[in-house]
């Protein structure tokens, strides 16, 4: 079956937990890494690295079919941290043939939350030899909800690191702009829902530049998430929003593709995110 080849598979069946907790040892899970771009100049900036699932049986199953089972079941902990691995070794590989970009990696807030959290983000930067600065991870706007103490303080130790956070998926609104100036992050993601309606909705676009403008007196970077066509970019950059990705530039693809597509890319600055 081909590899971009995906079938639907059922969240509840407890056949699917079966599956995935084997998985990971059978060597099933692979990365793909979406390209970020400098909407200014067109400069490659980094990677979004995105877990995906190879069952012999199943296929390729969807990624929204089977990460809630993994967040459901606990089996995050255990594969979230074998992406976090791969990523930066791939990250590590990457420099080492002379590239310098950002690599993101997405987490959980389970995976926050884990007493043990910080130390297995120690641990894969110091295997891998990975640049801290350049490790880029990112977590969902669920945490401006129910972050306390313990959480925001796992927030700072990472940030201690040297590494960067990324609110990812997020939506402007008025509660969400004002939330932003408590917690250490460095990166906004834009929900790709809201990016697809900015074609459309001028409410959607009256909302970009008060986060851009918010953004720069917080030293925050504002990078939009799911850009699929010319005007949704026009808007974006007529807001001064700096970074994108989308299918407009590149789907994601697997590290030997995105070596590929790295040797063709016209303008390659190698400034990171």
């Amino acid at each position: 079956m081909n590899k971009g080849t995906y079938l639907e598979a059922d969240p509840g069946n407890s056949a699917l937990v079966d599956d995935l907790s084997q998985a990971l040892s059978r060597d099933e899970f692979f990365l793909v890494y979406q390209p970020t771009i400098d909407l200014e100049s067109n400069a490659f900036a980094g990677v979004e690295a995105l877990i995906r699932w190879r069952n012999p049986a199943r296929g390729v199953v969807k990624p929204e079919m089977f990460i809630p089972e993994l967040e459901h079941s606990g089996l995050i902990a255990s594969v979230g941290k074998w992406a976090l691995d791969t990523a930066c070794q791939q990250g590590a590989v990457w420099h080492a043939k002379g590239y310098r970009f950002s690599v993101s990696v997405n987490i959980s807030i389970k995976q926050l939350e884990s007493p043990i959290f910080v130390d297995n983000v120690n641990d894969a930067l110091a295997s891998s030899r990975f640049d801290p600065a350049l490790l880029v991870l990112e977590f969902s706007q669920e945490v401006l909800l129910t972050t306390g103490l313990a959480l925001n303080d796992t927030l700072s130790q990472l940030r201690g690191l040297g590494i960067h956070l990324a609110i990812d998926d997020f939506v402007p609104g008025v509660s969400s702009l004002t939330s932003l100036e408590r917690f250490p992050v460095d990166i906004i993601k834009l929900d790709r829902g809201f990016i697809n309606g900015i074609s459309s909705s001028p409410d959607n676009v009256e909302l970009i530049h008060p986060l851009v403008v918010l953004g720069r007196s917080l030293n925050l970077l504002i990078v939009a998430s799911g850009i699929e066509d010319i005007e949704q970019r026009r808007r974006l950059q007529g807001n001064e929003v700096r970074f994108g990705q989308g299918f407009l530039f590149s789907a994601p693809h697997e590290a030997e593709q995105i070596d590929q597509f790295l040797e063709n890319f016209a303008i390659f600055s190698g400034k990171p995110l």
